[in-house]
């Protein structure tokens, strides 16, 4: 065999195993149907993520519904929010337990709503000294009084079940364009302004070409439907293409399955959709409340994504901000 034949081998078997390794951690994922569904899915080969339920918080799911990563670094964990409830963060801590006897070394909360903070309290009750990041307008408001009033909404809704959330507010603040280092691990933040909330922030693994986004993308979920007073179209619409631009293979959302470009792609054309739908209709004189049949029609490739029945509280929002657009 001559050395030609033998390298086009050699090639042709190197991108065969490439090829395997990329089936191996982008298949399509499974979302948990229970609160004991709670599991760990490798995505790279140093990064795990808990995908949550596509519900809304009740006694049954303990708040279990948006997503946490694990990035696993020469130093130790570093937890990509917490889930929301101490029970959720508690089986959080269990499942990283049986993966590794590393310690966590950071957690990083990507934005102001409870689920997904209110399990620092579990983080903090093993790793005392752990620091907890996020962005300096989410650790300002949770200390102004939102902290108090995300855990009473979560108890209420939970029948009072994740009532004993201890509150753990973050306590280094972030801005946007750090990098941090954890051991061999370079983490980036992103902020891109006021998108889903007005403290978001996108972590990026660069090493793995991984980006957890937040709430900033939701996939098979409404975006922004939950507290969509919270959030601004045209700056989300922005912080997608921003995310889209990064060199990122896979995406993590803050809901739903994670996945590669499709999933902030999906978000966005929901996003782009639903704004020149309720533009066109302002412009054409309808008010917030005559808008909702046809802004429905237009968005009818979405109408089975969890939270379709709120369009209407998202129709609201957006139209305040086209008319204040408009002065």
């Amino acid at each position: 065999m001559n050395h030609r034949v033998l390298l086009r081998l050699i090639l042709t078997l190197f991108s065969c195993l490439i090829g395997l390794s990329e089936l191996v951690y982008a298949h399509e994922v499974r979302l948990p149907q229970r609160l004991d569904e709670l599991s760990l899915k490798q995505i790279s080969e140093h990064i795990y993520v808990v995908h949550g339920l596509q519900e809304l918080p009740d006694r049954n799911n303990n708040g279990f519904i948006s997503n946490s990563g694990v990035i696993l670094t020469e130093a130790g964990v570093v937890i990509i929010d917490s889930g929301g409830s101490l029970q959720v963060g508690r089986l959080i801590v269990s499942k990283l337990a049986e993966l590794t006897d590393l310690p966590v070394i950071a957690v990083i909360n990507t934005h102001i709503h409870g689920d997904h903070w209110l399990g620092n309290a579990a983080i903090r009750g093993v790793f005392p000294q752990v620091p907890i990041y996020a962005h300096e307008r989410a650790i300002g408001r949770l200390r102004s009084g939102e902290a108090e009033r995300w855990r009473e909404i979560f108890s209420t809704m939970t029948e009072e079940v994740i009532a004993d959330s201890v509150i753990v507010i973050p306590d280094k603040a972030l801005s946007g364009g750090e990098s941090l280092e954890f051991g061999n691990t370079t983490v980036k933040l992103h902020h891109t302004g006021h998108a889903h909330t007005d403290s978001d922030l996108m972590v990026e693994v660069p090493a793995s070409r991984v980006l957890f986004t937040g709430d900033i993308v939701e996939h098979g979920r409404l975006v922004s439907s939950d507290v969509p007073q919270d959030f601004n179209i045209v700056g989300q619409i922005a912080a997608i293409e921003y995310a889209l631009r990064l060199p990122v293979d896979t995406y993590v959302p803050g809901h739903g399955a994670s996945g590669n470009r499709e999933i902030p792609q999906s978000a966005l054309r929901f996003l782009q959709l639903l704004h020149s739908s309720v533009k066109r209709l302002y412009e054409e004189g309808l008010q917030d409340f005559e808008m909702r049949g046809q802004v429905a029609q237009d968005l009818t490739d979405y109408a089975h994504w969890f939270n379709f029945d709120q369009l209407g509280a998202m129709i609201s929002q957006v139209y305040l901000q086209v008319e204040a657009a408009d002065f």
